[in-house]
């Protein structure tokens, strides 16, 4: 990139991107262990997936934020005081060993590793409603403690399996997906309704996310395409700072959402084991957070009008 100072008008020169062909395909086996009550009912929850492009664009804050927005939707739509006791958004961390959606709500997991190593067979709704761990804001959490080799322990069919029991439970489920790709990825990227990687505007951070997301659309059959979401993103233009458009051209695709720059709140929220919406309801990045929920529930109703 040259290092001549831009003016406003110059366009932001983003080096050229090197396409790596995949011609892999992913399926995941699990129907031969499936029960008899895993076979008969079918999921009902709509399903957000996230996954970072890098370590430390924020997917971990804003997977907690976006289940605390579907959970404050749901809970204007029932009775004064029935939304804790019986929540409807469940926020999963499949990272079992680096996860921090725990951390990051101050809950001690429901998860053991024990849990995930157990024959597919054996989940149950019974058991997944066990294993949750329920937060002051309506949030239900499904994670377990971190391990060290945690990833490389568990039965990746359980994994789908407790995906596949989980999505009868809830309405929402949003998905902490391991940056990291493990067997269970395909899998819960596959289910989702909508799919996104989370990036931050810098060049390198947008030549990871252009390539995973190559990647993962050639190794998933998707039924959407993938989303991109632009994290600690400045509307303000600064001298030398990417814009959205130059986000945009360096991905080869448009942004689905913009989420700003807003240290204090989230910082304070995750020192206090809280969404960031309970911290200010009025706070910029939960407002964009709220806006890109709406735009997510619209397009699945849209969808799913046009199908009927």
């Amino acid at each position: 990139m040259s290092a001549q100072r831009l003016t406003d008008n110059d366009p932001l020169e983003i080096p050229a991107f090197e396409t790596i062909p995949s011609n892999g395909t992913v399926r995941e086996e699990t129907g031969s262990h499936e029960t008899e009550a895993q076979k008969t009912l079918k999921p009902t929850a709509k399903c957000f997936a996230l996954m970072g492009a890098k370590g430390g664009v924020g997917t971990t804050s804003l997977s907690v934020q976006l289940a605390y927005s579907f959970s404050s939707e749901n809970r204007n739509s029932l009775k004064s005081g029935s939304a804790i006791k019986n929540p409807r958004v469940c926020l999963i961390d499949l990272d079992f060993g680096t996860g921090s959606c725990a951390h990051h709500l101050d809950l001690s997991p429901g998860l053991t590793l024990q849990d995930l190593t157990r024959r597919p067979q054996d989940v149950d709704r019974a058991f997944m409603a066990a294993l949750v761990s329920t937060h002051q804001s309506g949030i239900d959490l499904l994670a377990a403690p971190n391990s060290l080799l945690g990833n490389e322990r568990v039965n990746p069919e359980t994994v789908t399996a407790m995906l596949d029991v989980t999505s009868q439970l809830y309405d929402y489920l949003v998905i902490d997906v391991p940056r990291i790709w493990r067997p269970w990825n395909a899998a819960a990227i596959m289910g989702a309704d909508r799919f996104a990687i989370v990036t931050e505007p810098s060049v390198p951070a947008l030549h990871l996310a252009r390539r995973e997301i190559e990647e993962i659309e050639a190794l998933c059959d998707m039924t959407e395409p993938c989303d991109v979401i632009l994290n600690r993103y400045e509307r303000r233009a600064f001298r030398n700072s990417l814009r959205e458009k130059d986000a945009a051209r360096a991905l080869g695709r448009d942004i689905t959402a913009t989420l700003c720059i807003d240290v204090n709140t989230l910082t304070e929220a995750s020192n206090c084991g809280v969404p960031a919406g309970v911290i200010n309801s009025d706070a910029r990045y939960v407002k964009d957070v709220r806006i890109l929920t709406t735009r997510w529930l619209e397009s699945l109703n849209t969808a799913q009008h046009i199908a009927a």
